[in-house]
């Protein structure tokens, strides 16, 4: 039985089976056709010369309110109030001189510093911040920390309902912002490690509910580093260093290459045509491929971000209860599956089997079950629960590479040798109508959704936007029934700002999750981090390059060219 996943691959490869279902995307061809260095778009590049990255527009620079550093572009061109460790833990203001916050969170104060200037000369003020604030709660899409922590503070509910002109727990004074908080805020400081304010005036007349439509984001203003040289959007875009940047001047430009997504598909071609300095992917197959580039060195960062199968326990539309309901299930399904084979086998030992949707950093419970490969163990727990073997479970897909498929087919073989059927597909059209839509009865049902187990993934800024989802009534909830003793685990990590009450609290979620698996954690999938050996001096330390901590990228030094 250990030998399941082994001969699933094998059979794939030797029969060509499910390769027509895969749904893989074709890597586009690579924009441009003149070779690296022979022709430098824009300005004369910097002493230093020139870096090559990925994560440049295709269509318009994305805002960093969402997804605040997937793009290196968001990284470069914006600055943070305050700046996070490699960890995401706060440390330090960044346009923030200094900061404080009270014991018990409801208090956080910044002071501006002096000399901090937007790309276009003017000078950042309190005031871009408290609208930056203000504006941000009116948009669509807006990043779950940012929107939770915001609408924490007092006033914000007036401000939102259209009650109000402006949220009145956020105070100017000068280059002082005081935020007083209504609520408990528990990601304060770290959504302001995150969160880019932006210039005030360029946004006068804007509407709000179209903000990434904005003519803004063709080119925009920025107060970071690096700001905007040339634009060639879907082809090219260069960056220069900044002269009024309060922390430093950088010595080199950098040219992007346009990305459609943090999954670069481009990204092993221009590496091998030596337009990859520093780049990140979260693809096992590009990682090993860029492994074997001369000049580039690849390594490997365990982040938060966990691969699971979100289980559907509501009834069905006729009424059937849920294959998935009974506890027993779930477990049996856990203990089938061998996350240990299948780690070292499919993702060539790039994932880390999990027990919990927390990855393994400091602070997790101990003591885990770690659900170990024990088909015996499943049977027994199918017999107890009364399991149906005509039961054909439903399962759920969205990524189109082969790997996925070749995963899928891997979980099927274990299942059916424990007496559980399974099929899979892919799920294409609206998949945030297809996979979140909640019922109308978070009780009892039905479910609004037609599957059974859905894989996906989530990339966690902070832990409670792991668990805050299976809350009762969530807007994402469309697989877990309301559960008082989980609700109860989930508002406990959310009432404190306590960061040892905020541990324990996590940690007893974790224990529950563990034992009732509401969801199923597969595993934690690292990131690749790719950097050429042009890059002499770099980031300090390796942090998650998807969000924003402290790598000061404006000191870093590039070999002569």
């Amino acid at each position: 039985m250990k030998k399941v996943l082994s001969l699933v691959l094998a059979s794939l490869l030797t029969l060509g089976v499910l390769a027509g279902c895969s749904g893989k995307e074709e890597t586009p061809e690579t924009p441009g056709t003149e070779t690296p260095g022979t022709e430098t778009p824009g300005e004369t590049p910097a002493e230093g010369g020139v870096m090559y990255s990925n994560g440049g527009p295709v269509e318009f620079f994305e805002h960093p309110w969402l997804n605040p550093g997937v793009f290196l572009h968001q990284k470069v061109l914006f600055d943070r109030l305050l700046v996070a460790d490699e960890n995401l833990n706060p440390v330090e203001g960044q346009l923030a001189k200094e900061y404080s916050i009270t014991e018990d969170g409801s208090l956080l104060t910044m002071t501006l510093k002096d000399e901090i200037y937007w790309h276009d000369g003017e000078k950042i003020t309190a005031d871009d911040v408290k609208w930056s604030i203000e504006y941000a709660l009116k948009i669509t899409g807006l990043n779950g920390v940012f929107a939770t922590t915001f609408k924490s503070i007092e006033g914000a509910d007036a401000f939102v309902n259209g009650e109000a002109e402006e949220i009145s727990g956020i105070k100017v004074d000068g280059q002082k912002i005081e935020i007083t908080f209504a609520k408990t805020a528990p990601d304060a400081l770290l959504a302001f490690t995150q969160f880019a304010p932006l210039p005030k005036k360029h946004f006068e007349g804007e509407d709000p509910l179209a903000f990434q439509q904005s003519k803004f984001w063709q080119s925009p203003v920025g107060s970071g580093p690096f700001m905007v040289d040339e634009v060639k959007l879907n082809e090219y875009t260069t960056l220069k260093a900044f002269d009024k940047y309060h922390d430093g001047v950088a010595n080199y430009s950098i040219y992007l290459t346009p990305s459609p997504g943090d999954s670069d598909p481009n990204l092993v071609t221009n590496a091998q045509a030596g337009m990859v300095d520093y780049a990140y992917t979260k693809n096992v197959e590009f990682a090993e491929s860029l492994k074997n580039v001369d000049g580039l060195n690849v390594t490997q960062v365990d982040i938060r971000y966990t691969r699971l199968f979100y289980m559907n326990k509501f009834k069905g539309a006729d009424g059937k209860v849920s294959p998935l309901a009974d506890v027993r299930v779930r477990q049996a399904i856990a203990y089938a599956i061998d996350m240990d084979s299948i780690a070292t086998n499919l993702f060539k030992g790039a994932a880390i089997p999990a027990n919990s949707l927390t990855p393994n950093e400091a602070g997790k419970a101990e003591g885990l079950n770690d659900y170990k490969y024990n088909p015996e163990k499943a049977k027994e727990l199918l017999a107890e629960a009364n399991w149906d073997e005509n039961e054909v479970l439903d399962v759920v897909y969205y990524y189109t590479d082969q790997q996925t498929v070749d995963f899928m087919a891997a979980i099927q073989s274990y299942l059916k040798e424990v007496g559980i059927k399974m099929e899979f597909r892919l799920l294409e059209g609206d998949l945030n109508t297809l996979l979140w839509t909640p019922p109308a009865d978070p009780v009892n049902g039905p479910s609004a959704v037609e599957w059974d187990m859905a894989y996906a993934a989530v990339a966690a800024l902070s832990l409670h936007e792991y668990y805050n989802r299976y809350l009762t009534g969530s807007s994402s909830n469309s697989h877990t029934p309301s559960d008082a003793k989980l609700d109860e685990l989930i508002n406990a990590t959310n009432s404190t700002f306590d960061n040892a009450e905020k541990t324990k609290a996590f940690q007893e979620l974790q224990k529950y999750e563990n034992e009732t698996l509401f969801t199923y954690a597969l595993y934690y999938q690292p990131v690749f981090v790719v950097e050429s050996d042009k890059i002499l001096e770099g980031a300090p330390k390796y942090g998650n390059p998807q969000f924003n901590y402290n790598w000061g990228i404006q000191n870093w030094k590039l070999a002569a060219e």
